[in-house]
């Protein structure tokens, strides 16, 4: 059912995407990593290119089995496992990260939310910029939104894109991590990371002429996030 209304509202909608060859260019960079926000991913499997390589980096949370279904639906393959973020337990992040420096090296390229559940959302993490500098292949900044949509109070706001929308679908300039990078070198491209995908994100909302105000997870220490924290706790 997920799959199905994924494609009714790309077939009901008009697609406007910065850049126009984005499709192009993703053949180019192939095999890259695909980086997107925890909560704004939704219609990416439909948009992903079905005739490049990919595999999708998924939580192994009973939680994320439903998603792991739709993306297997669109033909992209999974790596299961996800970063441990503020509960330094083990989600399997060590595992993923393997995988996903092993499939970009047998010419897959990957997608994956840059932040870490439970948040704080849109704060880009150290695996994705540890995964392309062993991979020593490029970080790609991607968004989707619609001009219509549903937000959900979660930590990342995640967002269900409505049919009969516009579609912006937008692409930024690829990250090359230097290989072997020390700590301080990662901690630097993580921040490029994070502000480059704010970037393409707040452009794609912009693309489809939305609001992004409630798809935007609030401020951390704010009032809504500590009431948010306080319900996950």
């Amino acid at each position: 059912m997920a799959a199905n209304y994924i494609k009714l509202v790309l077939n009901t909608s008009t697609q406007v995407a910065d850049p126009p060859d984005f499709i192009d260019r993703a053949h180019q960079l192939h095999p890259s990593i695909i980086a997107i926000w925890h909560g704004q991913f939704f219609l990416l499997p439909g948009i992903y290119p079905p005739d490049i390589p990919g595999r999708a980096m998924v939580s192994r949370h009973e939680d994320a089995e439903a998603l792991a279904r739709v993306l297997r639906r669109f033909g992209l393959g999974l790596i299961r496992g996800a970063g441990a973020g503020e509960r330094r337990r083990d989600r399997g992040g060590a595992e993923a990260a393997h995988g996903a420096v092993a499939s970009l090296r047998e010419g897959y390229s990957i997608a994956m939310t840059a932040d870490v559940p439970p948040g704080p959302a849109r704060k880009c993490g150290l695996g994705i910029v540890t995964i392309g500098s062993l991979s020593g292949r490029p970080i790609v900044p991607f968004a989707v939104a619609t001009s219509r949509y549903r937000a959900v109070n979660s930590w990342s706001r995640m967002t269900i894109n409505l049919p009969f929308s516009t579609v912006g679908i937008c692409m930024g300039d690829p990250i090359y991590v230097p290989q072997d990078a020390p700590r301080d070198v990662l901690e630097k491209y993580r921040e490029r990371v994070e502000r480059e995908l704010n970037e393409v994100t707040a452009k794609a909302y912009a693309t489809a002429g939305a609001d992004p105000a409630r798809a935007t997870p609030p401020p951390l220490g704010s009032a809504e996030t500590k009431a948010s924290a306080s319900t996950r706790s």
